[in-house]
């Protein structure tokens, strides 16, 4: 024991015998050993009538367990000061038995001392240097951030995409926003010139009817002043004596009587009339675009190949296998369109199309100078305007294209071109709503031509 040193003599002397581990609870027997209170009790548990001392076998017949408070303080200041350096520098000491903590049960996944180690408990269970043990669960706990690392930079990446997703969202309501204004705009300027082109005529019609009243009045008091002076001639001849009376009377009386048949004997029939021009019913918006009506005839020369045209040059229709024709430098070959042979460059103009049995077209407006061969796309970048179907889905042709909302598929599209100012307009006639209305575009001077491009099985008709 002396080769121990000090520490180790204190640390074995405040030992219990049974558990090798510092006193807990230090108690004496009737010899005076003293042991743990928990590891004399479980030694004598099975005892009935002596009990023994574990160390120098002397029996007594009664059990006698005395707490040793002084060995119990001596444990206590012993574990805070002579044990304390024995788990070195930053390490743990073990409550039990006062050794370092250099070990880690995997068992019960906790660290313990070699004491511990060889106790009956943990003799069993596998453990490993507790520097060993924590590099492991430190590899595990890194692995595991890694995960969450990525894991948030995925999340930041949908954030980020969603984020994108909303403020692309959010560009397409503002452009929407700015579509219906414009289209808005549109119609107001419209029903001001049809305001200010009926407000005219409505001031025209005063002046007609202030003129007639004039003329009339006029007409009406000559004749009112002609009837007085028949009166007073009457009143006179009246006065006259007998036989002055009676001169020429048959002559008087014959002539009055012719002028009594010729006289009206209602007002004159320019008072009843109305004048012409008078509307006499609300002006719809139809009715005010037809005010513009163009007559077009299609243009075969510019027609695909797998597109029929009829002879009066009003319909065409998509067909399933290519139709031989002369090649013409106007002729589509790759794209299934076909324009009119009327072109605009200047005034306003609208037309009608009627579409059948199709959900694959587009109908609009194109320069004269638009590409005919090869595969051309339908956007105002190539000099098109156009608004078209793709299955159930009505949209603007524009890039990218924008989504018309309509309550069905238009059967009649209306198509407005105001060439001064650049404007195309789409309606859909039947329900007398608007469509889609392009910004202004510069047509450079150059002509402007009706343009029809044809799907799978569709068909239209051209207004007369």
């Amino acid at each position: 024991m002396a080769q121990l040193g000090p520490a180790g003599t204190l640390r074995a002397e405040a030992s219990c015998s049974l558990c090798l581990g510092l006193f807990q609870d230090p108690v004496s027997i009737h010899c005076g050993h003293n042991f743990c209170r928990g590891c004399i009790e479980r030694c004598w548990e099975n005892s009935r009538d002596l009990f023994p001392c574990p160390r120098c076998r002397d029996a007594a017949p009664e059990r006698s367990l005395r707490p040793n408070r002084e060995l119990a303080a001596i444990i206590r200041i012993a574990q805070r000061l002579s044990l304390r350096g024995a788990a070195g520098p930053g390490g743990r000491l073990c409550q039990r038995h006062g050794e370092a903590l250099k070990l880690f049960c995997e068992e019960e996944q906790s660290p313990v001392c070699r004491v511990c180690r060889e106790s009956p408990h943990h003799r069993l269970h596998a453990a490993v240097p507790i520097e060993e043990a924590a590099q492991e669960l430190k590899e595990k706990l890194q692995a595991h951030a890694q995960i969450l690392k990525d894991r948030r930079e995925k999340m930041l990446g949908l954030k980020a995409e969603e984020e994108g997703k909303s403020l692309d969202l959010l560009e397409r309501v503002d452009a929407e926003r700015r579509r219906v204004r414009c289209q808005v705009r549109e119609l107001q300027q419209l029903l001001e010139e049809q305001e200010r082109l009926l407000l005219g005529r409505l001031a025209k019609l005063d002046r007609e009817i202030v003129r007639r009243q004039e003329e009339n009045v006029g007409r009406l008091s000559e004749q009112i002043s002609s009837v007085d002076r028949q009166i007073r001639q009457l009143e006179d001849k009246c006065q006259q004596p007998p036989w002055e009376l009676l001169q020429d009377s048959r002559d008087i009386l014959s002539r009055l009587e012719k002028q009594s048949a010729l006289e009206p004997e209602e007002a004159p029939p320019e008072l009843a009339e109305e004048p012409t021009g008078l509307p006499h019913k609300n002006v719809t918006l139809k009715e005010m675009l037809r005010k513009f009506q163009a007559s077009l005839t299609l243009d075969p020369d510019t027609a695909h190949p797998r597109l029929a045209l009829s002879e009066d040059g009003k319909c065409v229709r998509w067909e399933e296998t290519r139709r031989a024709v002369p090649e013409h430098p106007k002729r589509f070959d790759s794209s299934r369109c076909v324009l009119a042979r009327e072109g605009f460059g200047c005034g306003r103009h609208y037309w009608e199309v009627r579409v059948t049995h199709g959900t694959a077209w587009a109908i609009g407006v194109a320069k004269e100078s638009v590409p005919r061969k090869g595969r051309i796309s339908v956007k105002p970048e190539v000099g098109i305007w156009a608004v078209g179907q793709c299955g159930s889905q009505c949209q603007a042709l524009t890039s990218p294209s924008v989504p018309i909302s309509l309550p069905q598929a238009p059967e009649v599209v209306g198509v407005y071109l105001d060439y001064e100012a650049g404007r195309v307009a789409f309606f859909d006639s039947q329900r007398e709503m608007p469509m889609f209305t392009y910004p202004p575009a510069a047509f450079g001077g150059e002509r402007v031509l009706p343009l029809l491009c044809l799907g799978r099985g569709c068909r239209f008709t051209l207004s007369p």
